[in-house]
């Protein structure tokens, strides 16, 4: 393998469209509306999160002319661009979502090459990069917690996010221009992963919507148990899913899944930009040993300790849980990853975007500017019998995904 143009274009293209992906959610705020709370569905911070992954699955599993993909991926870097200044948050969202769902679906779609397994892992560690990284650049960005933020007056236009969507246009231009995305090789559209890249984000959606309906049911046997045990029909249908799918391609959808289980680097903030460096270096070699030494069940016993260090998250030991989210979430996330591709463009779409679209049910804070104690104490000293619960259920549902790939990948190729 020779690392080449269409591979930086692939690392950029999918690390812009990681960060769009999480900036169309919150983990910070869920809205509270009037009535049977309907409106969550629509207005909502999963709403923009699963329209992007639709597009996304839709556009990959679809569009077959390079041509077209190449348009609806400059046209989702244009949306991305337009989006901030379209007013109201709802509209913002909204192009964001189809912005990010476009460029995601078109650049899995020009990975369909002989050298789709590397393209796919590019681009995987791209947009795994740009997931983890968005909140700690966001937390830079905006020191305001968001919860606050959004109802601060901000610029219409960024200079920076501008300028890398223009420098993402310009290496995709040149790359296409250059042809050394090399010959396509189509393979069989999966009438399955439509199916599962559809359904399985609108579970995530309705499962918001059900826990924002009883944000006023808060406490520890309340809104935060239901949260945990109806999150995991999020796992079980995931795992169901791969199961469903031909041969092989579901694992990477497992991989998937046990990222999300397993922790959010948002929890960590570095005290300075380069730090940021760190992590991105991490999911860049994770990467790389995943192409070279694939092993999924490995990484995913990796993410297990990831979710099980959520138990030292207070003094003296916090520095544990830390450590464990900052460094080896990023290194077994993309090693994870990649050691389950290649696979189907609909099932790499799919795979790439649902970890954003089903987070937001699982780490949003619900109930206005997020008063809802669904956390235990910061002065707890150690803990808690919930503490021991949320995060037991996080290393089983982890594992569970692991033992589903071990099976999946006895299967025939």
């Amino acid at each position: 393998m020779t690392f080449s143009i269409s591979h930086v274009c692939l690392l950029l293209g999918g690390f812009v469209a990681g960060i769009a992906l999480r900036s169309t959610t919150s983990s910070e705020f869920a809205f509270v509306v009037d009535g049977d709370r309907l409106e969550a569905l629509y207005v909502g911070p999963a709403a923009g999160a699963f329209l992007a992954a639709i597009v996304a699955v839709l556009v990959a599993t679809l569009v077959r002319a390079r041509r077209i993909l190449s348009t609806l991926s400059f046209t989702g870097l244009a949306l991305l661009g337009v989006a901030p200044a379209t007013g109201p948050w709802e509209s913002e969202v909204y192009l964001g979502g189809v912005g990010a769902g476009l460029l995601l679906g078109g650049i899995v779609g020009l990975c369909a090459t002989a050298d789709r397994a590397w393209s796919q892992t590019a681009l995987a560690a791209g947009v795994l990069t740009g997931l983890l990284l968005a909140g700690p650049i966001d937390h830079f960005r905006t020191p305001v917690p968001r919860r606050y933020a959004d109802y601060l007056p901000e610029p219409l236009f960024e200079p920076v996010m501008l300028t890398v969507l223009a420098l993402t246009a310009v290496v995709l231009a040149v790359t296409l221009a250059s042809g050394d995305f090399g010959e396509r090789t189509l393979a069989a559209v999966s009438g399955r992963a439509l199916v599962v890249g559809i359904v399985l984000p609108l579970i995530g959606l309705v499962l918001y919507w059900w826990f924002v309906r009883r944000v006023w049911d808060v406490g520890t046997y309340g809104a935060t148990q239901g949260r945990w045990m109806f999150g995991l029909v999020l796992v079980v249908v995931a795992i169901a899913a791969s199961l469903w799918l031909e041969g092989r391609t579901g694992i990477v959808l497992l991989a998937a899944m046990a990222f999300v289980a397993a922790g959010d680097i948002g929890v960590a903030f570095p005290d300075s930009w380069p730090w940021l460096l760190v992590p991105a270096a991490l999911a860049l070699t994770g990467a790389v040993l995943g192409r070279r030494f694939p092993q999924p069940v490995f990484g995913i016993a990796a993410l297990a300790v990831v979710a099980a260090a959520a138990l030292f998250e207070h003094p003296p030991w916090d520095n544990l849980h830390a450590g464990a989210t900052w460094l080896l979430l990023p290194l077994a996330a993309s090693y994870t990853v990649a050691s389950s591709l290649p696979s189907s463009e609909s099932v790499t779409a799919m795979s790439l975007a649902v970890p954003a679209a089903l987070a937001v049910p699982l780490i949003a804070d619900y109930g206005w500017t997020a008063y809802a104690p669904l956390v235990g104490s910061e002065s707890t000293p150690g803990p808690d019998s919930w503490a021991w619960t949320s995060t037991g259920l996080s290393v089983v549902a982890v594992v569970a995904c692991g033992l589903a790939a071990a099976y999946v990948g006895k299967r025939p190729t």
